[in-house]
């Protein structure tokens, strides 16, 4: 048998409401989309299209230890996929006490936030507005992006609000750095 390349379905993605987890299929294995208090999808996969959560818990400590009640229940979905050297990338948030002012890739390993990298939306000159919606999505593309930083585990992607400006953030999304078997992972050994 031929090996296979990694193939995501739209009933691949199967989400246990009483744990917070989901879990993607990936390679015939089922793969841990995100804890409940964040995201354990690494690099290697995160840029092949599995789906990672974003929580405000994701944010660096000084910034999550800023936020209030307000936002016990604002989470949301980002979804990357690199093809070449741009990544293209689509992010859901719901239940963010308002409307998303600003998003960003930032730099910084886990638990810090470093220098912007990528502007999501919001900022004028650079990206579009941000939708309106506090229940909302967005997709793009960073073109020529530093997939490195990624793979290095050196970037997090923050939603700001209104309520938490930059650069607390409401939501975030960490990706750990990718794993050492990133090639075995993408694609498995054949077998005979």
């Amino acid at each position: 048998m031929k090996s296979t390349k990694l193939t995501l379905l739209a009933g691949a993605l199967t989400v246990l409401p009483l744990t917070g987890i989901a879990y993607a299929q990936h390679s015939g294995q089922h793969h841990p989309v995100a804890t409940l208090n964040g995201n354990t999808v690494t690099a290697d996969l995160a840029l092949t299209g599995v789906p990672m959560r974003m929580s405000p818990d994701q944010l660096p400590d000084q910034f999550s230890t800023q936020l209030r009640d307000d936002v016990s229940k604002a989470t949301g979905t980002a979804i990357l996929k690199q093809n070449g050297k741009d990544i293209e990338y689509t992010f859901k948030w719901e239940n963010l006490s308002g409307p998303v002012t600003q998003a960003h890739f930032h730099y910084g390993p886990h638990n810090a936030v470093g220098a912007r990298a990528f502007s999501v939306c919001g900022v004028q000159g650079e990206s579009p507005a941000c939708p309106t919606g506090t229940n909302d999505t967005i997709s793009g593309v960073w073109k020529n992006a530093d997939i490195n930083a990624i793979d290095d585990g050196g970037i997090i992607i923050a939603f700001h609000t209104a309520k938490y400006p930059a650069p607390i953030g409401e939501v975030a999304v960490y990706i750990p750095a990718a794993s050492s078997s990133k090639t075995a992972s993408l694609e498995p050994a054949s077998s005979h």
